[in-house]
């Protein structure tokens, strides 16, 4: 699968706003609306880039997770790999990661890896990832929204 953006002709939408998401770290993240529901099959995932950094967005049927989109391992993509209840299972080498937390399920030995979570939400099928600023820079995240052209692309 190529890596492209499923956010449609237009690329992600990016705003920067406060988040008031109990499960955000850092009150401070870039919201991305990056394509609608329908865009993403159920037990699948997808890539897409924000700024210099590579995303898988799964959809669980029930919700969506992202991650970063590399497997621990050896740089797999995640969104080729296989979904099985709230894991995916890498296309190289059958690591299977944990898409709620991030962490390693299998390998047993490989428990001291894990990949980055973001945030999701869901309004009006169109489906937004908080991902937090120092993850990206401020100056990535201005280039990220001039380079698109994004001011309410994905609306």
């Amino acid at each position: 699968m190529n890596t492209t953006d499923p956010g449609g002709p237009e690329g992600p939408s990016l705003h920067r706003r406060e988040s008031s998401d109990s499960s955000s770290t850092s009150p401070d993240f870039l919201w991305v609306r990056v394509t609608t529901t329908d865009n993403i099959p159920m037990r699948e995932g997808r890539p897409v880039r924000i700024g210099s950094h590579e995303i898988a967005i799964f959809n669980l049927g029930d919700r969506f997770l992202a991650t970063d989109n590399q497997c621990p391992h050896q740089g797999g993509p995640l969104c080729d790999g296989i979904v099985t209840g709230e894991s995916v299972v890498c296309p190289l080498h059958a690591w299977k990661v944990n898409l709620a937390n991030g962490s390693v399920e299998r390998p047993t030995t490989g428990k001291e890896h894990c990949v980055r979570t973001y945030p999701v939400r869901v309004d009006d099928q169109v489906i937004t990832i908080g991902v937090p600023l120092s993850a990206i820079g401020p100056r990535s995240a201005e280039a990220s929204a001039s380079a698109t052209g994004a001011e309410g692309a994905a609306a």
